[in-house]
């Protein structure tokens, strides 16, 4: 693909240059992601306009507060923290080679919005590849700067998130808007209850667009200065020391936790916009803050380093596990699939993700004990490296 001598030099890591811990943490988020995700395949509860129903079933009350308690905003930190992690990795590796980043990390993003926008229009209306695509481009004007102008520019940007969220009135969005011109709720259900794949894409067309402003604002801030958060924390080899950070990950998941649900309860129960907006705003990274350490504690025992193996597998594969929940949801609610579009309720839910989830872990075994990437890893990686990777596994 290129003769960039720039380029071929760089590899992606091998297998044993990884820091497992990351991969845990993206498998991990990985159902979470999907466990907040999958109300957007099932209903048009994301689209502005969309009014929830008056009254649920007790179960389904009890299953959806506790989405959004421990999941609504948690787990989209945790990759969003771990993408900039990852690019400090990279930018490492490059530097150590005496490669510019520039040669390789621009194609790599742009690769990462292809691969966002074909998610979109066939998939899912909520992707969110799109937007950390375009905040990669941001975060490379941040790769050499200090690390306390990593840190006060981290708070400006939390902040900043904070202050959108409360005018826009919300992190879970919803309800009644007024002077809108279209009904873009009755469009969602006109869609989605169709037979025709080819209706839905024409739609998610239109709908792609309104999906990434709404993404842009609500998330657009908090992600980049998680991105700086990732990058300072990659800088600093926090994970590459995991066994001499034990006090340290138990004082965060101990204050992580009791802000978590301080703030969460703020952000759940709260019927004023700017104080849950508040209790989302530092809630979500508080809980987040909490998972990440407590996995990584639980990974530096014996069993529990077994126990975590197989999640590791599911994010080695992040991507192609991502896009395959698309996919399968859209099987499963759409109208050319199953047809259970607003036939599920949030303890349904809880039960579907746990059935796509129990099926991507041995899923990701059996494929990485066959092959080295995932399958659009595979792919992500040739077109950024600007050469074909290695893909069938080597047998020992």
């Amino acid at each position: 693909m290129t003769n960039d001598p720039s380029v071929s030099t760089l590899r992606p890591l091998e297998k044993n240059e990884r820091i497992q811990i990351l991969d845990i943490l993206r498998g991990f988020a990985i159902f979470g992601i999907l466990a907040v995700n999958i109300a957007g395949f099932a209903s048009p509860a994301f689209y502005p306009g969309y009014v929830p129903p008056e009254t649920l079933p007790w179960y389904d009350e009890i299953a959806e507060t506790l989405m959004l308690f421990f999941a609504e905003g948690k787990f989209y930190t945790i990759f969003s923290f771990l993408f900039g992690l990852g690019f400090s990795v990279q930018l490492a590796r490059a530097e150590a080679k005496g490669r510019d980043v520039h040669s390789f990390y621009p194609r790599r993003l742009w690769i990462l919005l292809g691969l966002g926008l074909l998610h979109t229009l066939l998939f899912w209306i909520g992707d969110i590849l799109r937007l950390y695509a375009l905040l990669g481009f941001a975060l490379l004007a941040f790769r050499n700067r200090a690390n306390r102008t990593l840190v006060i520019w981290a708070g400006i940007f939390f902040v900043l998130g904070f202050v959108i969220l409360a005018l826009i009135g919300g992190p879970t969005g919803g309800g009644d808007v007024e002077g809108m011109p279209m009904d873009v709720v009755a469009m969602a259900r006109q869609a989605y209850t169709s037979d025709s794949f080819f209706t839905v894409v024409i739609f998610q067309v239109f709908s792609g667009v309104i999906s990434f402003i709404i993404i842009a604002l609500a998330q657009g801030a908090s992600v980049m200065a998680l991105f700086l958060l990732g990058l300072l924390v990659g800088r600093m080899k926090f994970f590459a020391q995991l066994p001499e950070k034990r006090d340290t990950l138990k004082k965060v998941a101990l204050s992580g936790l009791v802000l978590g649900l301080i703030f969460n309860v703020l952000f759940v129960f709260s019927e004023t916009t700017w104080l849950a907006a508040l209790g989302f705003s530092i809630g979500a990274p508080a809980l987040a803050a909490t998972y990440i350490s407590g996995l990584a504690l639980l990974s530096l025992k014996e069993r529990g380093a077994k126990l975590l193996t197989p999640i590791g597998k599911v994010g080695r594969m992040a991507l192609s596990n991502y896009v395959l929940q698309s996919v399968l949801c859209s099987l499963i609610f759409n109208g050319y699939g199953l047809g259970l579009f607003e036939k599920v309720g949030a303890a349904g839910l809880w039960g579907i993700t746990f059935a796509i989830y129990l099926v991507q872990i041995p899923l990701s075994n059996w494929w990485l004990s066959r092959f080295q990437f995932g399958p659009l890893e595979w792919l992500w990686r040739s077109l950024t490296y600007g050469q074909r990777q290695p893909f069938i596994q080597e047998k020992s």
